[in-house]
């Protein structure tokens, strides 16, 4: 059987980028030499695509984009060519016999968070007729927005946290809105970027004043935010893969915090428990609503659904089509626990491409 030609994009011009190099690495090397041939193409942090023929490692380091023997690359959007045009010598230089072109069978893209989630590379890929791993664009769209996410989960009966939302316009006078926010969500809360990774551009308010800095910093990532009330309670994930007519729910991760919670968004040290431990009730209402959201916001061929169990009952909290890929991963754990190794999750994913 002849070997796929898959293109592995990775890095990107956001600040998730050296998270997106981890990734790519782990995803280059657990690629099979005997099924696949692999075109690694990465972003800069300036946005330039390059072809890049050299050591996996010097992915993981950052040091790809030094080697010599990169060229300029870039997915081209003609169905025709149906793959990566490649640019050789320097812009003066190039002419008509400049290029090559390289067909390839699916696109395995790695960027994470602005540009890389929301939609933009799914759009490219559909405009070139090539299959790709993940959602659709608007799925995508749909998992990165949280305003948008959370107005589906919630038209589909799915509980999220109670939040408030805010656009750049109202800035000037968003102190007129204190009270009101301060009534709706209750401290301490979170603010967050709209549309960017968990952690970037989201902090912690336990009083007004933390509540206007955290505004600040959230509008300074994008032009949307929300303020989302704090949930305590179990952390619990699980891993959704499949089609519409066959879905499949992996086992629930349990995550434990080994440390407090700081003053910004993010888990540290995280202790992973598969399965976790609740009962059965729990699981199931778990596995019908991660298949219920996956259905909602459109998703394809796989998605990790995060939710927070609390006294008052199950919230969902994300709906994500884009996870890490290394082989620590909690997507990946669930997976193997589904009975998928890393490189067989990696076939999965690649042949599922052609459906998207």
């Amino acid at each position: 059987m002849a070997k796929k030609r898959v293109a592995v994009l990775f890095g990107g011009a956001s600040k998730d980028h050296d998270v997106s190099l981890r990734s790519a690495y782990s995803v280059l090397r657990g690629l099979s030499k005997a099924n696949y041939d692999v075109i690694p193409i990465g972003i800069t942090k300036a946005g330039r695509w390059l072809y890049f023929p050299g050591a996996y490692s010097a992915v993981a380091n950052g040091e790809w984009e030094s080697d010599s023997d990169c060229c300029s690359a870039v997915l081209s959007p003609d169905p025709l060519h149906g793959g990566i045009i490649k640019l050789m010598g320097d812009e003066e230089s190039q002419g008509m016999n400049d290029y090559s072109l390289h067909r390839i069978d699916a696109v395995f893209s790695v960027l994470h968070g602005k540009y890389g989630e929301c939609g933009q590379i799914q759009a490219l890929c559909k405009l070139s007729g090539i299959g790709y791993v993940g959602s659709d664009f608007s799925a995508a769209n749909a998992c990165s927005d949280k305003m948008l996410s959370r107005l589906i989960l919630d038209k589909a009966g799915i509980k999220t946290a109670k939040y408030y939302y805010l656009e750049r316009v109202d800035i000037d006078g968003v102190e007129d809105k204190f009270a009101e926010i301060e009534a709706a969500i209750g401290y301490p809360m979170y603010v967050k970027a709209a549309s960017c990774s968990t952690s970037i551009g989201a902090n912690s308010a336990k009083n007004r004043d933390e509540l206007k800095a955290g505004i600040k910093i959230a509008f300074s990532h994008h032009h949307k935010i929300i303020i989302e009330e704090a949930l305590y309670g179990a952390e619990l994930e699980c891993a959704v893969w499949g089609s519409v007519y066959a879905l499949s729910v992996s086992a629930v991760a349990e995550i434990r915090e080994t440390e407090p919670i700081s003053s910004k968004y993010v888990l540290k040290s995280p202790e992973v428990f598969i399965p976790a431990d609740i009962d059965e009730n729990t699981r199931k209402e778990i596995e019908k609503s991660s298949k219920t959201a996956f259905l909602a916001l459109g998703c394809k061929n796989f998605a990790r659904v995060c939710f927070k169990l609390t006294d008052r009952g199950l919230y969902c909290r994300k709906v994500g089509n884009m996870s890490g890929f290394t082989e620590d991963n909690i997507f990946s754990r669930l997976m193997e626990k589904s009975g998928y190794g890393y490189s067989e999750l990696l076939d999965l994913l690649i042949d599922s491409a052609k459906e998207t």
